[in-house]
């Protein structure tokens, strides 16, 4: 019985390895580590570098003008259509994703509503290498962007967590939007570092000798 404690204590200090409060993911370099199947060139080349950063975030929100910060696809006689859009987001390492945070394309143009150009349905995919092979269940649609200065965006928190190095966003439609553009202001992902391995083996040699030493007190 006192054995099977100390396997339950072990495996306990294995938990906590990984327990550390969750934390917006940092990604280290967004010119190389955010890619998408399509951008406008010119002043709208963005999603290397700013959909990430922070850099379009204005408070709680995004603003609603056309910005250095927003990510448009190629559409009809603008690039041309892009008929398999998608981006995807290399975080540099394995974490447990408990939540990330999107805000959608927000454009207004005068009265003109171009935060339909926004990200409508879409499936959320992950894995530990390129190849991915998940799908986070339950996430069908990213909502419509309100058009406002201090637009919020939308939490994705109720999934059960999952480990991923790269996340795909596999876009399949917008909210009507003009020239079949799709587009996104900004994303952020909460969560820990998956412990290596031999992290895990450290902690498990410096945890046994205590519990070991507690063993033999109580034969």
């Amino acid at each position: 019985m006192r054995f099977i404690t100390m396997i339950v204590c072990v495996f306990a200090l294995v938990l906590l390895v990984g327990s550390t409060d969750a934390a917006v993911i940092a990604i280290a370099d967004p010119t190389t580590q955010v890619t998408a199947s399509s951008e406008i060139v010119g002043n709208f080349d963005r999603i290397d570098d700013h959909i990430v950063n922070g850099s379009g975030l204005t408070g709680g929100g995004h603003t609603n003008a056309v910005k250095s910060t927003m990510w448009l696809s190629t559409g009809t006689s603008f690039g041309g259509d892009d008929l398999d859009p998608f981006v995807i987001f290399d975080l540099g390492a394995a974490y447990t994703i408990n939540s990330f945070h999107v805000w959608n394309y927000n454009e207004l143009a005068g009265a003109t509503d171009l935060a339909t150009r926004g990200v409508n349905s879409v499936s959320v995919e992950y894995g530990l290498t390129g190849a991915l092979g998940s799908t986070v269940a339950g996430i069908t649609n990213f909502a419509k962007a309100d058009t406002t200065a201090t637009y919020a965006g939308e939490d994705f928190n109720t999934f059960t967590p999952f480990d991923a190095r790269f996340i795909k966003f596999d876009i399949n439609s917008n909210h009507g939007g003009d020239n079949n553009f799709y587009g996104l202001s900004e994303v952020q992902f909460d969560g820990v570092p998956v412990p290596e391995p031999a992290t895990i083996f450290v902690m498990m040699a410096a945890g046994l000798p205590a519990l070991l030493k507690r063993r033999r007190r109580r034969s």
